[in-house]
């Protein structure tokens, strides 16, 4: 109890003690695994939390200039790996180069045509910029050849949220939350 007979608590966002979570839109559902019904309905609509700001935060720098330079170091040494054109195309999707970015998995596809994570890639920049359609044909490419497809079902949501087809969109969170369960990547 705190002064004056009032009590104090430490809120922790319920999102941040679950396994794994899908935000739908713009804070407008979450979609975590422990929020379906029992029977499989819908989701549980949960408020957004706002992350605390930081005040003294130095200037704004791109953290992964670092191991974006190491991966095209280690791409110069060992050209073939196309793994490593899969790690630098999503290194280069977090700081928004989606030009670079799909032209590391375009060149992680040169190498190994069968990559899912290299057509997950390219179908999350197709995604980015508008061609909804071309993403949906790449990203469903790749749910069958991928083995651990989490993050394709989510991307896959996305597409079809944009494209304002919300009940295909939940069916792919769902489809990405039950394969997590079943300890799936």
């Amino acid at each position: 109890m705190a002064r004056g007979g009032t009590k104090t608590s430490t809120i922790t966002p319920a999102w941040s003690r679950l396994p794994w979570c899908a935000l739908v839109g713009i804070g407008a559902v979450l979609v975590c695994s422990s929020s379906w019904a029992a029977d499989g309905g819908a989701p549980q609509a949960a408020a957004p939390e706002k992350a605390p700001v930081s005040v003294s935060a130095p200037a704004a720098t791109n953290p992964w200039e670092n191991e974006i330079r190491v991966l095209r170091g280690q791409i110069a040494q060992t050209p073939d790996d196309s793994l490593l054109y899969v790690r630098l195309g999503y290194l280069l999707l977090n700081t928004g180069e989606l030009t670079e970015a799909k032209s590391a998995f375009d060149d992680a596809l040169k190498r190994n045509q069968h990559s899912h994570a290299a057509m997950t890639g390219v179908g999350v920049v197709l995604a980015r910029t508008g061609n909804l359609k071309e993403a949906e044909q790449l990203l469903k490419t790749a749910l069958v050849r991928n083995p651990n497809p989490v993050r394709t079902h989510y991307e896959l949501g996305l597409v079809y949220e944009k494209s304002g087809d919300l009940e295909s969109a939940l069916a792919e969170y769902k489809e990405g939350i039950a394969k997590h369960q079943q300890g799936r990547k």
